[in-house]
């Protein structure tokens, strides 16, 4: 089976557990970390996108720039993290 970057079988937070539990190479830890931490970030930058959608719904301008701008500083906190900075720069 040959795997791409958007074709593989996900991996269950149960199996990450049994990983951890049965390598203790340093570098598998720190993937098994990565996954982790990518979860964690997702999880909130989609919970203030949601939370930024019922503001655009119930016309609530400031708490809709506060949650995005939310979004966006956890994103950019991540690719610089991560060194994958790119992409284009705010226009003023």
């Amino acid at each position: 089976m040959r795997l791409t970057p958007t074709d593989f079988p996900t991996v269950s937070d149960h199996e990450l557990r049994e990983l951890w539990r049965r390598f203790r190479d340093p570098d598998v830890r720190r993937l098994i970390l990565e996954v982790h931490r990518a979860r964690a970030a997702m999880r909130q930058v989609h919970a203030d996108a949601l939370d930024a959608q019922l503001a655009i719904w119930h016309k609530e301008d400031g708490e809709l720039k506060a949650k995005l701008q939310h979004v966006i500083d956890a994103m950019l906190e991540e690719k610089v993290r991560l060194g994958v900075m790119g992409g284009s720069l705010p226009k003023d």
